[in-house]
């Protein structure tokens, strides 16, 4: 299962998950695709339908819904993906799928904006023109009567000079 494990989780049905699960789980998990089946569709899995049947490849036909689907019908969906073979089927091992997908101009535009927060890009200042770690700045010392040269307005005695 590692092609299920490397991304087509994401995309592939809850029917043709437990399809793919009841080929090596045993009885429980062939019980659960009969369950899987007969159950009545949420929205949820409705929308799952929907979204595998846009990244499908078009060699595969896709049903419209997963209504009336049957444990066969799910076996040829995934002998058609490649993800499993022969008679009885059986889970094969997979190989590297590349996706891809198209962007409409917005998503684009957001995928940039999100790349150009995540850039650093060059710094403002000039590493140069930063002042060394050994530059003393105030000007000189400082008088413990004088003003403290934090700018709290206290004599420096009663701030940064205890």
């Amino acid at each position: 299962m590692s092609l299920i494990d490397s991304g087509w989780a994401a995309w592939l049905p809850f029917e043709l998950t437990a399809a793919l699960e009841a080929l090596s789980g045993g009885a429980p998990a062939r019980r659960a695709l009969r369950q899987q089946l007969a159950a009545e569709r949420d929205e949820a899995s409705r929308e799952r339908w929907e979204r595998f049947r846009l990244v499908a490849p078009s060699r595969v036909d896709v049903p419209i819904d997963a209504d009336d689907l049957t444990e066969e019908e799910c076996y040829a969906l995934l002998e058609a993906l490649g993800l499993v073979a022969g008679n009885p089927p059986r889970a094969v091992e997979a190989e590297a799928v590349e996706l891809v997908l198209t962007l409409d101009e917005d998503d684009r535009r957001e995928l940039d904006r999100i790349r150009a927060a995540r850039d650093p890009g060059t710094a403002a200042t000039p590493t140069e023109a930063l002042p060394s770690l050994e530059a003393s700045f105030g000007g000189g010392d400082v008088g413990r009567n004088d003003p403290c040269p934090c700018g709290s307005g206290q004599k420096f005695k009663r701030c940064h000079g205890r």
